[in-house]
């Protein structure tokens, strides 16, 4: 039953965590830095990364100083490495906190040296090189003088070396890895002990040549496959939304339901209301697109997928194994559903919400269940 204190809360699992956490240093056998950017993938942010650290993460990442900060404040101790170099005005606190700090191009090696000196600690850095995601690095041509100059600097330490990939899976994966293989050497000469990591989920799963040192892993561990590869391996899906029913209402043919009037019952409907809706999360497409032709016509193929009835559109709910179809407009904090079928959901029954679950806020509570 759920807790009458809530009307809709995020269900996080530390057994399936704890899990895959398990699965994925078994079939890395390597050691795993365990990625909680983003509030952990919307699982959140301290309880995963105090799972993973106890499970015995080698690291964990974040990618801005802030993610740090609320971790160093709640006196997580684990190593952190900070995915993007930190803002010039933040890498004193960076470096104070003893985070791993990555350094992406050549002419930030005196700033970082500056901002050790001011910190009074020497600064921990893995040296990002761009293999082909464009995006964060240096060339690869330029890496071996890249890595001297931070491995010669006063107050500066390499403690390692790294890249990210584009699409593991896919053939550029081989080539990005191939011009990174090619500079490891080099790193290693002038930081000998550094480690030398590649290997997000993807790459982790799909070219085991990639695991090096260490493997950064964020998508598996909390239970799903990254795109273009599934895991050989059983993943537990760590994260259920959940809302209650908090509305019933019988409705005679002709009404409508929600915003614009869009949706006329045909026939006498039976829709239940959960207070809920995108600003929740629930409905909302995340943007991580191109603005292309190919783009677009994917986008198409969807839409018409979902209208010729190929395709479930997300607009539903789950009362247990059953769905229930969104009717009318899915507004701020409220969502009507249709469940003439559904007999036994009444005022307090439960819906499982599918979501983007980097898009449910941190307004809506995490449970943490065993």
């Amino acid at each position: 039953m759920p807790d009458r204190a809530r009307t809709a809360w995020v269900e996080v699992s530390r057994g399936a965590l704890n899990r895959n956490f398990s699965a994925v240093r078994q079939h890395a056998a390597t050691p795993v830095c365990a990625v909680v950017k983003a509030n952990a993938y919307g699982c959140g942010l301290l309880e995963c990364a105090l799972i993973f650290h106890r499970a015995g993460a080698k690291m964990l990442a974040v990618t801005r100083v802030e993610e740090a900060r609320e971790l160093r404040d709640a006196g997580v101790a684990a190593d952190l490495l900070i995915l993007a170099p930190p803002p010039r005005e933040l890498l004193v606190e960076a470096i104070t906190m003893n985070c791993v700090v990555c350094l992406a191009d050549g002419a930030d090696v005196e700033p970082y040296i500056e901002a050790a000196r001011a910190s009074g600690r020497t600064a921990r850095v893995h040296l990002k090189v761009d293999t082909g995601m464009g995006r964060l690095g240096v060339r690869p041509e330029h890496a071996p003088g890249v890595a001297q100059r931070i491995a010669s600097a006063e107050g500066l330490t390499l403690d390692g070396a790294w890249t990210h990939f584009a699409d593991a899976a896919g053939v550029s994966g081989r080539a990005q890895l191939d011009r990174f293989l090619a500079v490891r050497a080099a790193v290693q000469r002038y930081a000998p002990r550094a480690i030398i990591h590649a290997a997000n989920s993807a790459a982790t799963l799909a070219l085991p040549a990639a695991r090096l040192d260490m493997v950064r892993v964020g998508t598996l561990l909390y239970g799903q496959s990254p795109a273009g590869v599934r895991a050989p391996f059983k993943l537990d899906d760590a994260f259920s939304f959940h809302a209650v029913v908090v509305a019933v209402r019988e409705l005679p043919a002709g009404a409508t339901v929600g915003y614009g009037g869009e949706w006329k019952a045909k026939q006498p409907a039976r829709v239940a209301t959960l207070a809920i809706g995108y600003a929740d999360g629930f409905g909302v497409e995340t943007v991580a697109r191109s603005e292309s032709i190919t783009e677009a016509a994917r986008t198409g193929g969807r839409v018409a997928a979902i209208a010729l009835g190929r395709r479930q559109s997300p607009r539903f709910v789950w009362f247990g194994s059953r769905t229930a179809p969104v009717v009318g407009r899915i507004a701020m904090q409220e969502v009507s559903v249709l469940v003439d079928d559904l007999p036994d959901v009444r005022v307090g029954s439960v819906a499982r919400i599918p979501a983007r679950r980097l898009l449910v806020g941190t307004h809506v509570e995490r449970v943490y269940v065993a």
